[in-house]
């Protein structure tokens, strides 16, 4: 059975803070060497969960403060849910274009999450909502700053996501695919292109006069297979140029809008200006 350390107030912010000043960093550079999350970081400093041993091990060999008189607890982990693997559907598919967007899948501590603007709410609670619904597991959503991230912690999802759809872990460059089984259809493709764009995406004017519709992405090759989708299986034109994959012919603009059909909010407003 796991052991847990239970400390007193002082000790335990004594504890964190000491480690911080001999790594001279900050939480995010203390929360890797723990192998632990930025949040879970600060539910043991708070003191909202106790701490389990291996991690009070090494934080006392990094802040070289010796604790005396605290207590060890003997406790059940929390026990990870079996997943159900989801049906492949438009929103699955959905689903994997958000993850290749703005979503990330930790190689740390499991975490499956998409960040967005906390002026987005609207489309990040039909996110949650779309999560929660395929992927059977319930998803959070928690604001840091001026964001937001929709959140959960899998060790079983992560690698059913990783191994069987090809998400990748950790960091995406070079890494970055669509799933194969989204090539099944047409309408797979158009809701994959959908989750990627609403969070990957964006639409504005340029030179005053010129709508360019734009998605952004360091990996070439990926942005090249977004390409070849548009053209060949939606019959829309595209360019690539460095990071980006942009359409900026009227017609092209309008066929985008009508076959992808946006779910997030901000993209269509600045869509019914560009028509007005």
């Amino acid at each position: 059975m796991p052991i847990f350390i239970k400390l007193k107030d002082k000790d335990r912010k004594n504890l964190f803070i000491q480690s911080k000043v001999e790594i001279k960093g900050s939480w995010e550079k203390l929360g890797p060497l723990l192998n632990t999350s930025r949040t879970m970081l600060f539910n043991y400093i708070k003191g909202k969960y106790d701490i389990p041993e291996k991690i009070f091990l090494r934080l006392e060999k990094i802040s070289r403060f010796k604790i005396r008189g605290y207590e060890k607890i003997s406790k059940n982990r929390y026990t990870e849910k079996i997943i159900k693997e989801p049906r492949m559907n438009r929103l699955l598919a959905e689903i994997f274009g958000i993850l290749n967007g703005d979503g990330h899948i930790s190689k740390v501590n499991h975490e499956i999450c998409v960040v967005g603007s906390a002026l987005e709410k609207d489309y990040l609670l039909y996110v949650k909502n779309m999560f929660e619904k395929n992927l059977n597991l319930k998803f959070k959503i928690e604001q840091q700053n001026n964001k937001l991230k929709v959140r959960t912690y899998s060790k079983n999802l992560a690698n059913l996501l990783n191994t069987k759809y090809g998400i990748p872990k950790g960091n995406k460059l070079g890494k970055l695919k669509v799933p194969k089984q989204v090539y099944k259809s047409k309408k797979l493709l158009t809701s994959y292109v959908r989750g990627l764009f609403d969070t990957d995406g964006s639409i504005y004017q340029r030179r005053k006069k010129d709508t360019v519709i734009e998605i952004i992405s360091a990996d070439r090759r990926y942005l090249k297979e977004i390409k070849k989708i548009l053209i060949l299986n939606l019959g829309i034109k595209v360019g690539v140029s460095g990071k980006n994959l942009y359409i900026y012919k009227k017609k092209d603009i309008k066929r985008f809008f009508e076959k992808i059909r946006p779910a997030n909010s901000k993209h269509l407003k600045k869509y019914n200006i560009y028509l007005n």
